[in-house]
């Protein structure tokens, strides 16, 4: 049972993150998607969205496009590509380990004294010896097991990199965009402007988000000559108010998408996550408490 059940899940979760729509923007669903998430002025500008070239539509909420499943991870099937790394890191965990099980098996019934904790004198040469004599006993077995015990740490490390994105309230879209952002801020080509609440908005480009508990405090900007931020003629207007001041480090900037670990996992996992609107405490200091 717990065979059938370690290599059907991989496939289940496989042909649902294939086969879900990703968050494709189309003229239908754009304005639902636009109010999922608000424009948080700094790796975010209204009138601005994320294109994938490989799949030639704009993706709400894009992570990245993805070899294995041949399409983006996005706010639809994002769920669905976490389900399909863990239960992929349990399957080939399980093959491993059962498969050298059994072949530690084989080789005790050839040398009684042999332990998969190499005794004491055994010496290194005999312990590698007796694996590999078991591996050529039965071949298939022994690569199958070499192959999932080789790929497991892989898949693993793949699963905990997604998780962290998730701790961090990013996606791996945002992280590039974040890194591209320090070292705009390290070469002193970033500035920042407070943002007042209650500004006046134009809610077509930047409609209301109602679910999202916070709201922008800062607008953060790099330029190309290291300059203050201008608007020129036919631009649309930067959001703040104020005289820009150049930031030097991210520290000093708020990710507005990043509501802790427990809402940031409920938020790929539940459509439409409300994010327990009144509760008190923020991760961070907050001004503007619904």
């Amino acid at each position: 049972m717990t065979a059938l059940i370690a290599v059907a899940l991989p496939y289940t979760f496989l042909y649902l993150a294939c086969f879900s729509d990703p968050g494709f923007i189309t003229p239908e669903t754009h304005a639902y998607y636009m109010s999922l998430y608000p424009y948080d002025h700094a790796l975010f500008h209204p009138g601005r969205s994320k294109h994938c070239g490989i799949c030639k539509r704009c993706i709400a909420k894009a992570d990245h496009h993805c070899v294995f499943i041949n399409l983006c991870v996005g706010y639809g099937n994002h769920h669905w590509f976490l389900l399909l790394l863990l239960s992929t890191a349990v399957l080939t965990s399980y093959g491993g380990l059962l498969g050298l099980s059994i072949l530690s098996g084989v080789v005790k019934g050839r040398f009684p004294d042999w332990s998969v904790w190499p005794p004491a004198g055994y010496g290194l040469n005999n312990y590698l010896v007796a694996w590999s004599w078991a591996m050529q006993r039965d071949i298939s077995l022994g690569a199958t097991t070499l192959l999932a015990a080789l790929t497991s740490p892989l898949v693993w490390a793949l699963l905990f990199y997604t998780l962290y994105h998730v701790y961090c309230g990013t996606t791996t879209n945002e992280s590039l965009k974040w890194s591209d952002m320090a070292e705009d801020m390290a070469d002193g080509y970033a500035f920042t402007r407070p943002i007042r609440r209650g500004r006046q908005r134009d809610f077509g480009a930047e409609p209301s988000c109602s679910r999202w508990p916070v709201e922008p405090e800062m607008a953060v900007i790099a330029t190309v000559d290291g300059q203050p931020p201008v608007v020129r003629e036919g631009m649309p207007p930067l959001a703040g108010e104020g005289d820009w001041q150049r930031v030097w480090k991210l520290k000093n900037v708020e990710n507005m998408y990043d509501l802790g670990f427990r809402d940031n996992l409920a938020d790929i996992f539940v459509r439409e996550y409300a994010f327990r609107k009144f509760r008190e405490e923020l991760p961070f200091k907050s001004h503007h408490h619904h």
